[in-house]
């Protein structure tokens, strides 16, 4: 039977370098700015209201987002070492996962990517990896709504109702609990990860 397979990027398909950004931004402007300021989580996920969340929902561009961590960075800084520094967050995607997601599409499934994301970092993914397998690709920054707030995930079921494939099972993977709740008040089956999702035996 096909499934639309929902799949969420960082902690999913994108392995997290957490420790590595997080000691990139300390050097850059210290501990204080980059939890004050950034709001990054140990997780990879944004303190509510931060720059990082703002970011994340699109309410905050690219530049601003650079310029006002060079605000608070070490005389020197660099836009490039920002950049890089955000960027040591992706610590790369297996080919396994993605060649796997792959032959669940020749299956005859529907592919959809559903992230918590930023201008930097999507298009970090979109410019070194093949994502030709997704039939769509959701981004909060782009929807303007992070997970896990419902919003997004009544943007994702909309799309899916207007698909001529809406109506058969969906399946959701992400590696935080909250949001595999949320998915689950809109009557989606959830998993972990992409082995509880094989195991699963579509």
């Amino acid at each position: 039977m096909e499934h639309i397979l929902i799949f969420d990027l960082g902690g999913v398909l994108m392995q997290h370098d957490m420790a590595g950004c997080i000691a990139a931004f300390t050097r850059l402007m210290g501990t204080e700015a980059m939890q004050q300021v950034l709001g990054l989580c140990p997780n990879g996920e944004g303190v509510d209201g931060s720059l990082m969340d703002r970011f994340e929902c699109g309410m905050v561009d690219e530049q601003e987002f650079v310029d006002t961590l060079l605000s608070v960075s070490r005389p020197g800084t660099t836009a490039e070492d920002i950049v890089a520094a955000w960027n040591t967050m992706h610590a790369g995607i297996p080919l396994e996962r993605l060649e796997r997601i792959r032959e669940w599409q020749q299956e005859g499934n529907h592919i959809l990517l559903l992230s918590n994301n930023n201008a930097l970092h999507y298009r970090d993914v979109m410019d070194h990896y093949d994502m030709s397998m997704f039939d769509y690709c959701f981004a909060s920054h782009l929807v303007h709504v992070r997970k896990p707030d419902a919003g997004i995930f009544a943007h994702v079921q909309q799309f899916i109702d207007s698909q001529p494939w809406s109506g058969l099972p969906i399946c959701f993977v992400d590696d935080l609990a909250a949001n595999r709740v949320a998915a689950e008040s809109f009557g989606w089956r959830t998993f972990p990860d992409i082995d509880s999702l094989v195991n699963y035996h579509l």
